[in-house]
């Protein structure tokens, strides 16, 4: 009887020391760094599949007045594909201004602003980026890790490039994988002038979540003095490349 007893309790000390179960252990939550570095992977794939796709792109920029009436616009529509290569090509199907004249928003502006507010984790953001884990937020029924974004590479002058980096926030999906949101602004900004504060919103298409819609409605310095802007960008009409 003895000995049947001290089976019994080694039993229950030998499931003790293996708790939890390994199927527990399996639903454990990954961890923020792991998070990001899968995250990483995964945008690396997004990029290289985004590239077997087109779309369209339409960008407006307002500036409004404090009467709240718009004293100019400008407007651009394209199409966006890339080559066997890889290098982004945008065929500029409608593009009209009618900003005022102290207001330097154009072409080569909404370049800069458009390649930021695509913001994808990927491992050159890593390498390019701090991010800083902030916690876990619930958007449109995903359950998401949120994360700071800065630069840890020394800013090029911003009158002698056209490079910008974000400063602000990233929202990555804990079941995809995959940038569903961006905040922030673009760095370095001229002296004379910074750009509007935005957000990017990411859909789902074809397992992977491409960018769709983003917003800014900011004041911004223009020399000596504030302009609100308000800024849209839609992407629409992904499709998926036949052949290459």
């Amino acid at each position: 009887m003895l000995d049947i007893a001290r089976t019994i309790v080694a039993s229950l000390l030998i499931a003790a020391a293996a708790w939890p179960p390994p199927v527990l252990r399996a639903c454990q939550r990954p961890s923020p760094s792991e998070i990001l570095l899968a995250a990483a992977e995964r945008g690396k794939a997004l990029l290289a599949a985004l590239q077997d796709y087109s779309c369209y792109a339409e960008l407006t920029i307002e500036t409004v007045s404090q009467a709240d009436t718009i004293t100019g616009k400008y407007y651009r529509f394209s199409h966006i594909s890339f080559d066997r290569h890889g290098n982004r090509q945008e065929r500029v199907l409608e593009n009209t201004s009618t900003l005022p004249a102290d207001v330097p928003i154009g072409t080569q502006t909404a370049n800069n602003l458009t390649r930021v507010y695509q913001f994808i984790v990927s491992p050159e953001t890593l390498n390019q980026y701090e991010l800083n884990y902030v916690g876990r937020e619930r958007i449109d029924e995903l359950d998401t890790l949120v994360f700071d974004v800065k630069p840890k590479i020394k800013l090029p002058d911003p009158d002698k490039s056209d490079d910008r980096y974000l400063n602000g926030r990233v929202w990555i999906d804990e079941q995809d994988l995959c940038v569903v949101k961006v905040s922030g602004y673009a760095l370095p900004q001229p002296s004379a002038r910074r750009t509007p504060k935005f957000e990017t919103y990411f859909q789902n298409y074809d397992r992977y979540w491409f960018p769709a819609y983003t917003s800014a409605d900011d004041t911004i310095k223009v020399g000596r003095y504030l302009t609100r802007v308000v800024v849209n960008v839609r992407f629409t009409g992904y499709k998926k490349a036949s052949t290459r």
